[in-house]
């Protein structure tokens, strides 16, 4: 591909100029329990025997509650599109993911002059303010506990040594300045991290990065052994690219972002704070899993 990504945006710019790859409506479509309704027939042909189809990226330009903004669904919905994002055959990928990880290039902090991210910036002291309304967050089955944040960059340190690291965690809106975050039993990157940071009795600062490089989402999704604790996977994205990761230092907390991302959520998991997911919904569930079951 001749086409550069160095972000979502030129992400969406190749697939564009590839056949089959996607779709746009602008018809308005309700975030909760619609939007992911209608991709489940464009992305995998509806409700299906194995295996599913596999159908384009989708771009929702309407979003009920939510003017101005778009939500894009299915990006790396197959691996034949992840080929296409990442210049790699899709039988190669595994073999790029191993070289990358060999070849590593550490994310870079740039000058906040260059933060795209805070092109815009709202603070939750201001009037009216609500992370709700803000992002269009989908709620996708009517049996979710709420609106989630499923491919949001979770970006931290480790109090002690200042090792970063960036993982993908479920993200539910419960109020108008709380999201919850969900945790996998035993300690992953930010696991740790967090873990550390309660034993110290020190909220953990945190940035929330949406709407970035697709060779970033696939990066952080490394787990030890192959990407040990105090690695940034971040570096992993930057081989991929052959070039580093840009960072900047956030609005309102001690961490980095990612520069070019088209949302930022800046703030701390708190000391002891714990919240039942669903406690506005009160469903009993949480969302689906990939498999497609829904559980507690």
């Amino acid at each position: 591909m001749t086409k550069e990504v160095i972000d979502l945006r030129s992400a969406l710019e190749l697939l564009e100029s590839i056949p089959g790859q996607m779709v746009h409506t602008d018809v308005e479509v309700d975030p909760s329990a619609e939007l992911a309704g209608v991709y489940r027939y464009v992305g995998a042909g509806g409700t299906v025997a194995r295996p599913t189809k596999t159908g384009p990226a989708m771009t929702f330009e309407n979003v009920k509650g939510h003017p101005g903004a778009k939500v894009v669904i299915g990006l790396l919905a197959s691996r034949k599109r992840v080929g296409y994002l990442l210049n790699s055959k899709p039988e190669k990928l595994g073999f790029m993911m191993r070289d990358a990880v060999k070849n590593a290039i550490a994310p870079v902090v740039v000058d906040k002059a260059k933060a795209q991210c805070q092109e815009v910036v709202h603070l939750a002291t201001d009037e009216g303010f609500d992370i709700r309304k803000l992002i269009p967050a989908p709620t996708n089955t009517p049996e979710d506990a709420g609106p989630y944040v499923t491919l949001g960059m979770c970006y931290a340190s480790d109090v002690e040594t200042g090792e970063s690291d960036v993982t993908i965690h479920r993200l539910c809106l419960q109020s108008k300045d709380e999201i919850s975050m969900f945790f996998t039993p035993g300690a992953r990157h930010l696991g740790a991290f967090r873990e550390k940071a309660e034993a110290l009795g020190k909220p953990l600062p945190i940035s929330i990065s949406i709407g970035v490089d697709p060779a970033i989402e696939i990066a952080s999704c490394f787990e030890p052994p192959t990407t040990p604790l105090g690695f940034n996977e971040l570096s992993i994205a930057g081989a991929i690219r052959g070039k580093a990761v840009e960072l900047a230092p956030c609005v309102t907390i001690d961490e980095n972002c990612i520069a070019n991302a088209e949302y930022v959520i800046e703030g701390e998991l708190l000391v002891g704070a714990r919240v039942r997911e669903d406690q506005n919904s009160n469903t009993g569930k949480a969302m689906p899993e990939f498999p497609g079951y829904t559980g507690p």
